[in-house]
């Protein structure tokens, strides 16, 4: 998500109204209608919708929102107030220094469990019984640590992160 679009939220997140069902757009307007419905997913959402007169002649379009479509009137679409809620906590405790090097760790662990799978075999066993498949995952994790050592040592860059087919296609 790029910074405006973290802006636009952070600024909807200020002004919406449980209390009131309402929400007040960046030029003042409050909405029209406060509906609750259901996204595609059969998922409860409320829907906000501002009149026409209201959004047609925007000048500041770019703070409402970063559609580019010229829709005749804004339609913003939120979570119920508990999970709308629970949503912008998640949010905030992401953007926390705490949060960032736990997940730096997390990385690692799965980049190595990446590794393992892709070059290994580790999602399968070779045989049967737990001690068995325990010699399995110690022997694999060894070899791992060979490869890595022997990376570290003749100086192999690291590779660089791959990207999904579709991120690839949409670039080109």
């Amino acid at each position: 998500m790029d910074a405006g679009a973290r802006q636009r939220m952070d600024y909807w997140w200020r002004i919406l109204s449980w209390q009131h069902a309402c929400a007040i757009c960046p030029a003042g307007h409050t909405s029209r209608s406060w509906t609750p419905a259901q996204d595609r997913r059969g998922k409860p959402v409320i829907k906000s919708k501002f009149a026409v007169q209201d959004c047609r002649p925007y000048p500041s379009r770019q703070q409402c929102t970063h559609s580019q479509s010229a829709a005749p009137r804004r339609v913003l679409t939120v979570r119920p107030e508990p999970q709308y809620q629970a949503l912008q906590a998640a949010r905030q405790r992401q953007a926390t220094q705490e949060f960032k090097t736990a997940s730096a760790v997390r990385t690692g662990i799965e980049g190595t469990l990446s590794q393992g799978m892709r070059a290994c075999g580790l999602r399968q066993a070779r045989s049967r019984g737990l001690e068995q498949v325990h010699l399995q995952q110690v022997l694999t994790a060894t070899a791992l640590n060979l490869c890595r050592m022997h990376a570290w040592l003749t100086q192999q860059p690291r590779a660089k992160t791959r990207q999904a087919a579709f991120v690839r296609l949409a670039k080109k």
